[in-house]
């Protein structure tokens, strides 16, 4: 109890509203503390799927109502359960995994999305949000990518401290980049950014010198501070659509993994794209997608089962691309038909790109996004400020 009163106090003095996450009966031996908690900061808590625990909570815990149900790693996500508690959205997913903690979620969408309630590590197929899906806690988008190690570079600090090689004081700076890093993606559209830590009694000092980086960091970006409850409400109105976010890279820590990628170099950036069809990743400055996720491929999802990637035969291959009064023309040869897209490297304020599937990444890119039938396909694009086929941040 002694890490849950220090989550407690480290949240409250930067005004930070908690979610305590019940995932035993036990925990109701907390009761008091939990009131103490709703009454002083307005935390809220939720439950794993257990009825026993369900009725517990309602019993002990007189504000309590079930809204997101706490799906964690290591087992088999219940969503059928869930929703039969009355809660549309679930907590857990653990993006870019590959078996840490008994989980491999590589492929799902990464921070927010509305998840396939008969298939959960994808998007909802028609558009609509009747399971919300929260990541487990957000990720450096790019190391996580880039050396496989998803839990090595996080915003929680156990992660940070015990995985990533980073000592208290670097582990705290490199917070709070993350943290400007996810303000930086929000300005140009919501997104949500999960920050999760374990109530352990261990390490307390060293935890809560991080814990205090990534809030203070949080308050002076202006960001919205809100229980999963609350934010629940508010994702749900933005997380179907389709979404890209470019991140940087961010130095810091013990190296992770090797420092190529599919014969390429480390790179400075990232973006992360989804649609409820399709998930692609791309590197700095690339015009191709370095992976992608078909989403129609994946009926069931697995708790300890990746989706596969659309492999490299099956990839379109861009034949030629131009800039020609004002229109950004491109060639592909696809072996089959396929959802696919491509980032052009440069401020889409000043690119004006305009046409179907055009969603900006930021101030970094735009990505632009089609269906292409296999064989030859000729896409175009109206381009009021390209000035040629080489954009500002493109290799």
């Amino acid at each position: 109890m002694k890490g849950t009163r220090n989550i407690e106090r480290t949240a409250a003095a930067h005004h930070v509203p908690v979610t305590w996450m019940v995932g035993d009966i036990r925990h109701m031996a907390y009761a008091a503390d939990y009131n103490a908690f709703h009454r002083a900061n307005d935390d809220d808590a939720q439950a794993q799927f257990w009825g026993n625990l369900h009725a517990a909570m309602s019993a002990k815990l007189p504000w309590y109502v079930p809204s997101v149900s706490i799906l964690t790693a290591g087992v088999e996500r219940n969503v059928r359960r869930a929703l039969s508690f009355g809660e549309h959205a679930f907590w857990g997913i653990t993006w870019n995994s590959r078996g840490t903690d008994g989980t491999s979620d590589l492929g799902a969408p990464w921070g927010t999305y509305c998840a396939d309630i008969h298939s959960y590590k994808r998007p909802q197929p028609d558009g609509g949000c009747s399971f919300l899906a929260f990541e487990w806690t957000a990720r450096d988008l790019t190391r996580a990518y880039l050396s496989g190690r998803e839990a090595a570079f996080s915003t929680d600090p156990d992660d940070l401290l015990r995985r990533g090689g980073f000592t208290p004081k670097f582990a705290a700076a490199y917070a709070r980049e993350i943290v400007d890093a996810y303000a930086a993606a929000g300005q140009t559209q919501p997104i949500v950014m999960i920050v999760q830590e374990e109530s352990i009694d261990g390490a307390i000092s060293a935890n809560t010198f991080v814990m205090n980086a990534l809030f203070d960091e949080a308050v002076r970006d202006g960001m919205k501070l809100e229980t999963l409850t609350r934010a629940t409400r508010d994702a749900r109105t933005f997380s179907a659509a389709p979404r890209a976010v470019a991140f940087p890279y961010i130095p810091g820590g013990t190296e992770v993994g090797s420092a190529v990628l599919h014969g390429d170099t480390l790179y400075p950036a990232t973006i992360d794209y989804h649609d409820s069809l399709v998930g692609m990743t791309f590197l700095s400055g690339r015009t191709l997608p370095s992976r992608v996720f078909r989403y129609a491929d994946y009926p069931v999802s697995r708790f300890n089962r990746p989706l596969p990637q659309v492999p490299g035969r099956e990839m379109p291959s861009l034949l030629r691309g131009s800039v020609t009064d004002g229109w950004l023309e491109l060639a592909f040869s696809a072996p089959r038909a396929l959802r696919f897209g491509v980032a052009i490297w440069g401020d889409p304020s000043q690119l004006k790109i305009s046409g179907p599937g055009e969603i900006p990444a930021g101030r970094a890119a735009v990505v632009l996004v089609f269906d292409l039938k296999a064989g030859t396909n000729n896409v175009r694009y109206r381009c009021s400020g390209c000035h040629g086929s080489v954009f500002t941040y493109s290799l």
